[in-house]
């Protein structure tokens, strides 16, 4: 017998940028005639607060995370190369005079300490331009309270270094026990890895997006709660 979706919560799946979302789209994606929960892949854009609107307070969210020092250097250079080589997708005015001013995310991170009023200004502008740096952590899950309110709508949440290895369980929690991986899952990485930032620009980095850490640290233990954490 078919499942009855229309008793059951729905379950948005967040597409938080750089976090592997590509790869688990893809994969639910290649499945999606085995699904036996109601399912909603939602682009960047949604929010969980938007999904509450949306879908109604009983929605579900699952969703993928990343520290945020590697979500920063990723990010950037992801936008840098305009999405390429999986995505193309063309500077915004304001991303493009960003990336004048700054050429690494080493140089946007130090400028957020800078005691020159013009770079710390820039790079305050370039924060909240560079689509996967404006939208992040908190922008797609609210803060830290908010996130611990919504607690118990959470049906799945993971560390993106813990992704691959938790798939199977991920799959079987957003009803798709019976899966296979699909030849090509789409992978939207870096060419290179960036070059870790260094202690003075991680020391600024952290004070700036110090509220992106205490989100990313409160869903870190959802994951070890829920079972998402190895």
């Amino acid at each position: 017998m078919e499942p009855n979706h229309s008793t059951i919560p729905p379950i948005c799946v967040l597409h938080i940028g750089k976090t592997g979302g590509s790869f688990l789209r893809s994969v639910l994606k290649h499945n999606q005639n085995r699904w036996t929960l109601p399912l909603n892949l939602l682009g960047h854009e949604a929010t969980a607060f938007g999904t509450a609107k949306r879908f109604g307070p009983d929605r579900q969210l699952a969703f993928v995370v990343r520290d945020p020092l590697l979500r920063f250097s990723s990010g950037f250079y992801s936008r840098q190369r305009q999405g390429r080589p999986t995505y193309q997708s063309d500077w915004t005015a304001e991303e493009a005079a960003a990336f004048r001013w700054f050429e690494t995310p080493e140089d946007l991170a130090l400028a957020l300490a800078s005691p020159k009023e013009v770079e710390k200004s820039a790079a305050l502008f370039a924060f909240n331009s560079i689509r996967h740096l404006k939208s992040d952590l908190r922008h797609h899950l609210g803060g830290a309270r908010r996130l611990v309110k919504e607690r118990d709508n959470i049906i799945m949440c993971v560390d993106l270094p813990d992704l691959t290895a938790l798939l199977p369980r991920i799959m079987t929690i957003l009803g798709v026990p019976d899966w296979d991986m699909p030849p090509n899952p789409v992978t939207h990485k870096s060419p290179t890895p960036p070059a870790p930032l260094t202690a003075q620009a991680t020391a600024a980095l952290r004070a700036h997006w110090a509220d992106e850490f205490e989100v990313y640290d409160v869903v870190r233990d959802m994951a070890y709660q829920l079972g998402f954490s190895r």
